[in-house]
């Protein structure tokens, strides 16, 4: 089985993002939960027969916790990790990035993603004065160093009219990126009797147009940029099936470590009392984990949602969308509806890249090469069909740009 675990040393930031849905707080994860979570994982290892291994560092800010903590656990990582197809990566705004820092980095090899809006002027707005220079020297100094960044691009509802802007400045700068909704944040569960009022979050109608746009740009720029999230919803469509963590049944191959040891679904749960699986203190089994009460209720969710959206000729491919996003807009509960409220962008940009590879399958070039070199693969030339083949991409795969933030 695969599994992405989140570790989470601090839920400290000195960003002030305007629609950061959190975790916030002064914790740190001490040595002694540290040593545990990695005996945990230990466990994993033996009784889940975990064959591919992903360690994000998370947050929070990660680097908050100080350069002594990774030193400490990266080390101990490597000796703890069985798998041969593993791979560690921090999400970071960089502000604390140090030589020091990246040396360790380096010499371990993890990768680093980071979140960045766009040009200064969009950033800022939406990120706090100043973060856009701060994060720019922080991507400098990880250069220099040789350790390549890919970014996180959250739109927003005021970012979205600009995202021609955003797409030229992501190519100017050399920054390969993933786009991210801003999105609802979620009340723990039983406190809120509807969700919360978010102004800079996404309408699903301007997400899916959005996404749309930023396709049919993309593909005349694939070799000048990579748009991470428009490369998995393509690749999706290939395999017929998701390639992240929002179009799957997610639940168990993605999990959180907070800096108290309490383990969640992922990180956007962190902090969330009612979702909470259990602590690595315990060191619990995966059995264990699935027998409690938020596991129960993201699974029984997984059930429910192939009644609700089975007919769908994309369900295949999305299974419903982010539980969290679903969660959020019902105000905690499924109450509200079990689909991810971005459910018609997912039809749409689904629908779209399925127009667009059609195109290309019987343009005159690929027909040409098929009858030329026959074969059963049907995806050869076109931008779009080298992305969804998985075939050589232009620029290469960095930094961390899969996770959430």
């Amino acid at each position: 089985m695969p599994l992405s675990l989140m570790l989470m040393p601090s839920y400290s930031c000195p960003a002030k993002c305007s629609y950061c849905f959190g975790p916030w707080g002064n914790d740190v994860m001490g040595a002694d939960i540290l040593k545990m979570a990695l005996a945990w994982l230990d466990d994993l290892q033996r009784d889940g027969k975990i064959d591919q291994l992903g360690v994000v560092f998370h947050g929070g800010e990660p680097l908050t916790a100080g350069v002594d903590f990774f030193s400490r656990s990266l080390p101990r990582l490597r000796q703890t990790i069985r798998s041969k197809r593993s791979r560690m990566s921090a999400q970071s705004n960089l502000w604390l990035l140090t030589a020091e820092f990246c040396e360790l980095f380096a010499e371990y090899g993890v990768s680093l993603g980071t979140s960045l809006d766009g040009p200064e002027t969009i950033t800022d707005v939406q990120r706090g004065q100043g973060y856009f220079r701060r994060t720019m020297a922080g991507i400098e100094l990880a250069r220099r160093h040789g350790l390549k960044v890919g970014c996180i691009c959250t739109i927003t509802s005021q970012s979205a009219p600009r995202a021609g802007e955003i797409l030229d400045f992501f190519i100017r700068e050399g920054l390969n990126f993933s786009i991210h909704a801003a999105v609802l944040p979620l009340i723990d569960s039983g406190l809120a009797a509807g969700p919360p009022s978010a102004p800079w979050a996404l309408p699903p109608n301007v997400y899916g147009g959005l996404l749309v746009d930023l396709l049919d740009s993309y593909l005349v720029n694939t070799k000048r940029i990579r748009i991470n999230t428009l490369d998995q919803l393509s690749r999706s469509i290939s395999s017929g099936e998701g390639c992240t963590c929002t179009y799957r049944d997610c639940l168990g191959d993605y999990l959180a470590i907070a800096p108290d040891g309490s383990i969640y679904p992922c990180q956007r749960f962190a902090g969330l009392c009612s979702y909470r699986l259990g602590y690595v203190q315990e060191r619990p089994s995966l059995e264990r984990l699935r027998r409690s009460p938020a596991w129960q209720m993201l699974r029984e969710r997984e059930e429910r949602i192939a009644g609700a959206c089975g007919s769908c000729s994309y369900f295949h491919l999305c299974k419903g969308g982010c539980p969290y996003n679903a969660l959020a807009a019902g105000g905690g509960s499924f109450n509200g509806g079990l689909k991810d409220p971005y459910c018609s962008s997912y039809q749409r940009i689904f629908s779209r890249i399925t127009e667009r590879a059609l195109a290309e399958v019987f343009s005159e070039e690929n027909l040409q090469d098929v009858a030329e070199q026959p074969g059963d693969d049907l995806l050869r030339q076109g931008p779009l069909l080298t992305i969804m083949r998985g075939g050589p991409h232009p620029r290469a795969s960095v930094g961390t740009q899969g996770t959430k933030k």
